[in-house]
């Protein structure tokens, strides 16, 4: 158990390192405020709404909720951290459990171990399991609630059925889809009924059964305060959470798909590419090495065996997607609402391993055996470090995560075919990066999606908020103020015009854009992007790239401005750079900025001559020399 602890205490204290890392997601506003309507109509100074929001349990949120309130948490910014860090906790302890769980079954310690790392090195739901206190804490107690349905089985006390009962309510709570297990432990208790050979045994099974039917029902109703008007609302619940009245849509395999049309494939091709493969790979191992114990021995499946459970994990697994599609449920942004699922995932890649290690026992000399077991082990430790290796490589944007099966070096493919940036994290680091590049300015800022900036606003410290000022009908925190920035998603709202001074990309992908308004601001973004451009050029290297949207290549003195996925019917004014050699000879670089890209003198891919001894830089918006402009010396 000591690997394990330790294992768990470093991760703590890493999560404890990164947690200021990780903007707001779109949820979190509206889930506290879930909390504190549940919360205020509990104490009786409050009522529940009449729409799907009061389905949502807060067996979690409310917890956050509190303990903010304990701390005497007023300040936005360690309102949100608190917030972030205590969601990430759970999600540990969701991995304790998890290696508790794997031990149990396994009997072996570095097993366990590899289902702990696998549990919490998927990058998708480790960024996740700071923003996101919906999904995540379903997903940790889903794991927490495996855990006491097997020692509910060893044990066979009335104690341990009723601690799982606790357990499956809090589930249920969280997410009504948590009623899967419910019936999975109602039926192996009602296989286990009819195979008992004596009343006394039919007797202790009825009270255990008992047990756990009122726990979950008692603690269900306690943590749910939307039953406690009417109890059969439960069957709202289901339906109103089945059927989402959020009609999001999002690109899907390269175009737009939402509820009602969301396509059967839609949940597996997600977990699909969005999960490290090795993961994959050994899940569908461990689900093929039970289904053939099965048909090996099929008498293993009425008894309380390790089979058994495996075998309830693949309906963990299976069933909730075999529902989804069954039912149409509007299910979207990926298959964030399925998290859960991962539990069961990541137990069955390690009876996969498992499996494996058991074949290379069986191999007909033990040389051969020990060099399979070590490469086996080996292949399981890299699967590891790749896991970790993304992790790192995308921190503090994890759940932009995807595996190879995507093409992610084609220039915007992932953009094109996937879904970017539903929970606006990035939004974060777009202000934290207009706040460092102007330290002495008062940003004013608008964008296509203002409400979100706002919420990422909250998370920064109290004196870079207060330099932030929204403008615009939507936020208008300076009236009459023009905006100098606007933050755009790319792809999104038309955006004005001007150059891009800031762009976020994952994968070659742009996902944000700031884009400068205001002409002093250009000027001055302009000129610190050419004059290192210059320098590059002087000194020889090879590469140097811009901030506005494209790239910008060195050979010798000539420079290629390339961009992809640019069209001349999304062509916009832009601006004019006039590069003044001593000759006085001027060489004009015309840029027009397009929603998808840049458009240079009507091409995609410009190649200009640098001037040998450019002294100043003029910048201006049009052709015409009587326009406003700047001169900035490149020398500086």
């Amino acid at each position: 158990m000591g690997a394990g602890a330790i294992v768990v205490a470093l991760f703590a204290v890493l999560g404890i390192a990164v947690v200021d890392d990780f903007g707001v997601s779109i949820d979190e506003f509206s889930q506290r405020e879930i909390a504190q309507i549940n919360i205020d109509y509990a104490s009786g100074t409050g009522d529940l709404p009449r729409n799907h929001n009061r389905y949502y349990g807060v067996a979690f949120e409310a917890p956050l909720l509190l303990a903010e309130r304990l701390l005497g948490l007023t300040d936005s910014r360690a309102m949100l951290l608190s917030r972030h860090l205590l969601t990430h906790l759970f999600f540990l302890a969701g991995g304790w459990f998890c290696y508790l769980l794997a031990y149990r079954l396994f009997g072996h310690h570095r097993l366990a171990l590899f289902a702990l790392l696998l549990f919490l090195l998927h990058p998708r739901i480790y960024a996740h399991s700071f923003f996101n206190s919906k999904d995540l804490p379903f997903l940790a107690a889903f794991m927490i609630a495996l855990y006491l349905a097997q020692h509910a089985f060893r044990r066979d006390t009335a104690a341990a059925f009723a601690a799982c009962g606790v357990g499956v309510s809090v589930l249920i709570n969280l997410r009504v889809m948590g009623a899967v297990l419910f019936a999975a432990v109602i039926g192996l208790r009602a296989l286990d009924l009819m195979l008992a050979r004596n009343r006394p045994a039919r007797r202790r099974m009825l009270v255990t059964t008992a047990a756990f039917v009122l726990a979950a029902a008692g603690t269900l109703y306690a943590l749910s305060p939307y039953l406690w008007r009417d109890p059969l609302a439960i069957a709202d619940a289901f339906s109103g959470l089945a059927w989402h009245p959020n009609l999001t849509s999002g690109v899907f395999l390269g175009r737009w798909v939402g509820w009602p049309s969301i396509p059967p494939h839609y949940l597996p091709t997600w977990m699909a590419v969005t999960t490290p493969p090795a993961t994959l790979l050994l899940c569908l191992i461990g689900a093929g090495a039970a289904i053939g114990r099965s048909v090996a021995r099929p008498g293993s499946l009425l008894r309380n065996t390790r089979l058994r459970f495996e075998w309830l994990l693949l309906a963990c697994l299976t069933l909730p997607i075999a529902a989804a599609i069954a039912l149409n449920s509007n299910v979207y942004d990926g298959w964030r609402q399925m998290y859960f699922l991962y539990a069961p995932l990541c137990l069955l890649a390690v009876c996969g391993l498992r499996a494996l290690l058991a074949a290379a026992r069986r191999l007909r000399t033990e040389a051969a055996a020990a060099r399979l077991r070590r490469g086996l082990s080996a292949l399981a430790a890299a699967a590891l470090v790749t896991a970790a290796a993304d992790a790192v490589r995308l921190h503090p944007n994890q759940e932009a995560y995807f595996n190879f099966l995507v093409d992610r070096r084609t220039p915007e493919h992932v953009g094109r075919r996937w879904h970017l940036m539903y929970w606006h994290t990035q939004y974060r680091q777009a202000l934290e990066y207009l706040l460092a590049r102007y330290p002495d300015s008062t940003l004013y800022v608008n964008g296509s999606h203002p409400f979100r900036m706002f919420d990422n606003r909250a998370i920064l410290p109290a004196e870079a908020r207060r330099r932030i000022l929204f403008t615009g009908h939507h936020i208008d925190e300076a009236p009459g103020q023009p905006a100098s920035f606007y933050v755009n998603r790319s792809g999104g709202d038309d955006p004005p015009l001007g150059p891009v001074v800031y762009a976020f990309r994952i994968y070659h992908t742009t996902i944000l854009e700031a884009i400068a308004v205001d002409l002093s601001l250009v000027e001055q973004a302009t000129a610190d992007r050419y004059r290192a451009a210059y320098r590059a050029a002087v000194a020889g290297e090879p590469l140097a790239r811009t901030e506005f949207g494209f790239d910008l290549y060195l050979e010798g003195r000539t420079l290629i401005y390339a961009k992809e996925s640019c069209r001349p019917e999304d062509t916009r004014q832009g601006f004019v750079l006039r590069a003044v050699p001593d000759t006085g000879e001027e060489v004009n670089l015309h840029f027009h900025f397009g929603r998808y890209g840049v458009h240079v003198d009507g091409h995609c891919l410009i190649r200009r001559p640098l001037p040998r001894d450019p002294r100043t830089l003029k910048i201006g918006r049009g052709e015409s020399r009587d326009e406003p402009s700047a001169s900035i010396d490149l020398r500086q």
